[in-house]
């Protein structure tokens, strides 16, 4: 039976070994669960962008042997810092902040009717 895993079917050992070697090169399939997710994908993507190869995320035996393989150049990737997000007013000084919503009101509490003591004479 040929090897072919994709995110909507996949065996576990070999999901677990291509985890095991995405990570070892660089990229970031999540742990090594053998279940062949969402990041699972995006990992085997990058994998085959990176190497110019059609990006379906699919993994074929070819792929397989090419991922698993230690002949292949694992990429040293440094963490990618996030660059601080600008502020909307530094960006566009002509722009006018939205406007704030008042709070909304609320209806007064109803007083609960107040009985009247009966007097007996």
């Amino acid at each position: 039976m040929p090897l072919f895993l994709d995110y909507k079917r996949a065996d576990r050992v070999p999901t677990v070994h291509i985890q095991k070697a995405l990570t070892d090169q660089g990229f970031t399939p999540g742990p090594a669960d053998g279940r062949f997710g969402l990041a699972t994908l995006k990992a085997v993507v990058a994998y085959q962008e990176k190497y110019g190869l059609d990006p379906t995320g699919a993994v074929d035996e070819g792929l397989y042997a090419s991922i698993i393989s230690t002949d292949t150049p694992a990429p040293k990737k440094a963490p990618a810092k996030k660059a601080p997000a600008k502020k909307a007013a530094a960006a566009a000084p002509d722009e006018k902040p939205p406007a704030k919503k008042p709070a909304a009101k609320k209806a007064p509490a109803k007083k609960a009717p107040t009985k009247k003591p009966s007097v007996t004479t």
